[in-house]
Order: structure tokens, then sequence, then C-alpha cells
């Protein structure tokens, strides 16, 4: 293996290289064909350091002369991967650049799809305050009817207790009416015993009138 039978394949190499990279410079950038430059790239850069050792093993004379043209070659080996850095680079910024926005701004979709999601919040919010205010109300009509029912139930109680009493006030007086009928019954009998006793003392002063007085007369 010699200098003058790999410098040929490694120039092929910095051709191909060369063309992949004026085709990404000339398109949008292809990470695929990328790829293939580091790649190819590589390659050179090994072959060029396999030609750097063939180069020391050739004649005085003919050794410059491969150095030379080794040394243009590694020259335009490291533009290249120079130019693959950086369009490389500039994707990388350019791809970073479009992160942010998309993350800042988002895409037409995203914004659309944000649009819509805050729209359905809204609608669900409305949805849930006139829930919540449905669920209010008929709390408020429930308690209006527990204080109406709890109401009525006073009121029950209230006449029950009534009812009671006048049941009580109708027994007492029923009693007292019985009280008073017996007192009443009483008091004739009273009256008629006393009657009674007057008489019966005026029939014996008569007849004390009558045998003593009369008789002694």
């Amino acid at each position: 293996m010699s200098v003058s039978s790999q410098f040929p394949q490694a120039n092929m190499l910095r051709l191909r290289l060369q063309e992949k990279v004026e085709h990404l410079e000339a398109r949008p950038f292809d990470q695929s064909l990328y790829q293939e430059a580091a790649m190819v790239a590589r390659d050179l850069g090994n072959r060029i350091r396999v030609l750097e050792m063939l180069a020391q093993q050739e004649a005085p004379g003919r050794r410059q002369m491969w150095i030379g043209r080794i040394e243009g070659l590694a020259d335009n080996h490291r533009s290249l991967e120079n130019s693959l850095a950086t369009l490389e680079s500039t994707h990388q910024k350019l791809h970073r650049r479009q992160k942010m926005r998309s993350e800042l701004f988002g895409t037409a979709e995203e914004r659309a799809a944000s649009r819509a999601q805050y729209n359905a919040y809204q609608t669900y919010q409305r949805n849930n305050e006139s829930l919540n205010n449905s669920h209010r109300e008929a709390d408020r009509i429930l308690e209006t009817g527990r204080a109406a029912l709890e109401n009525l139930r006073t009121q029950g109680s209230l006449l029950k207790s009534a009812h009671r009493k006048v049941l009580d006030v109708a027994n007492t007086l029923g009693l007292s009416n019985s009280l008073i009928k017996m007192i009443e019954r009483r008091e004739n009998v009273d009256k008629i015993i006393v009657f009674a006793g007057m008489f019966i003392s005026l029939v014996i002063l008569f007849l004390l009138y009558y045998f003593f007085v009369r008789k002694s007369g």
C-alpha cells in the first residue's frame, strides 16, 4: 500500500463530501444527508492520517511533494468539516428558536385548540355557575318548605296543647259544676232543716204555751 494508490481514493471521498455539503447548503437541512456527510468526513479523516504515515515512507525527493498534497487535502477536509459543523449548529439554533416560539405562541392549530379549550372551559364555568344557582334556589325552596313544615308541626303541637287545656278546663269546669250543684243542694237542705227547725220550735213553743199558759189560766 502506497501513497500513490491511496491518495486518489481519499480525493474521491473529498469530492463526495464536498457534494453533500453543497447539497446541504442549497436546501433545507436534511438530517439523514448530514449524517451521511459526517460519515464521509470521518472516513476522509482516517484516510488522511494513513496518507500522512505513508508519505513518511516515500523517498526524500517525493516525500515533500506528497506531504504538500496531503496537507492541501487535509485543509479541504477541515474546511468541509467546519461547513458541516456550521450547518448543524445553524440547524440546532433554528430548531431551538422554533421550539421556543412554538412553546411561547404555539402553532395555529395549537392556538385554535387552546382557544377551543378556553371557550369550553368558559362554557363549563357558566354551566357550573348556573347549576350552583339552581342548587342554591332548590336549597332555599327546601329550607322554606322545612320551615313551613316545622311551623305546621309547632302549630299542631300548640293545637294539641290547647286541646288538652280545653279538656282540662272542661274537666275542671265539670268538677266545679258538680261541686256547685252539691253546694246548692246542701244549701237547700240546710234551708229546709232551718225552716223545719224553726217550724218545730214554733210548734213546741205553741204546745208549751197551750199546755202551761192556757191550763194555768
